[in-house]
Order: structure tokens, then C-alpha cells, then sequence
């Protein structure tokens, strides 16, 4: 039998579990990879990097020391702070940019199969 705080038998206790999974994909592993490898074998002359991903912080400014980056942020918000730096940090020609709802709105055709955008779109 359930007992209740202050001691006392309870019937018809409901229990409640919560969860939470995380797994690690090793993207963020294979994103770095990817960068250095194409920078260091002179694959690439620049680069751009969607994701606001702070374990990118290492292998993004040693990719900086060599090529432009450029940064897009697809979560909307802040930049993460390890992703940040200067325009002018090693190679130069630095960018940052946060996408927004509104860099989406242009994507839809106004009609589609017969189904009207909404306005508000």
C-alpha cells in the first residue's frame, strides 16, 4: 500500500514518471572534422557554418586563423558566446548572422496545388 506523507494508506495513488533521453550523435564531431579536414587539404577558400553549436568553439576559430567564416545561427537568439569573434580575427572577412522568421516568409510561392499562402505568411 502507497503511503501518503503524513502516514496515512492511500488507495488510488497515481504515479507519474518523467523522462528524458538524450543521445549524442557525434554530429557536432563530424561537423569539425569535415571543417578542418576541407581547410587544412585546401579544399575551400571560406566557409559557412550553420549551427550555434559551442563545442564548434576549437575547431571553428582555428578554421578562422586560415579562411574566412561565416556563421549562421539557425536557432534564432543570441550567438552562442564561444562562436563569437571579431571580423578581423586570422584570416579576415568574418560574418555573423541570426536567421529570423522573416528570411523564411519570401520561400513560399503565394498559391500552391490550389492552396492559398495566408496573408499573416
Amino acid at each position: 500500500m502507497i503511503q501518503a506523507p503524513l502516514g496515512h494508506a492511500t488507495q488510488d495513488a497515481v504515479f507519474m514518471v518523467s523522462t528524458l533521453h538524450q543521445e549524442e550523435k557525434g554530429s557536432d564531431v563530424n561537423v569539425a572534422t569535415h571543417l578542418l579536414t576541407d581547410v587544412l587539404d585546401g579544399a575551400v577558400d571560406a566557409v559557412v557554418v550553420v549551427s550555434n553549436d559551442s563545442d564548434l568553439k576549437l575547431p571553428i576559430n582555428r578554421v578562422r586563423e586560415r579562411v574566412p567564416v561565416g556563421m549562421v545561427n539557425p536557432a534564432g537568439g543570441n550567438t552562442a558566446g564561444d562562436l563569437r569573434g571579431q571580423p578581423t580575427d586570422g584570416a579576415g572577412c568574418h560574418w555573423w548572422r541570426t536567421l529570423r522568421p522573416t528570411d523564411f516568409r519570401h520561400q513560399l510561392p503565394t498559391i500552391v496545388g490550389g492552396i492559398t499562402k495566408p496573408e499573416r505568411w
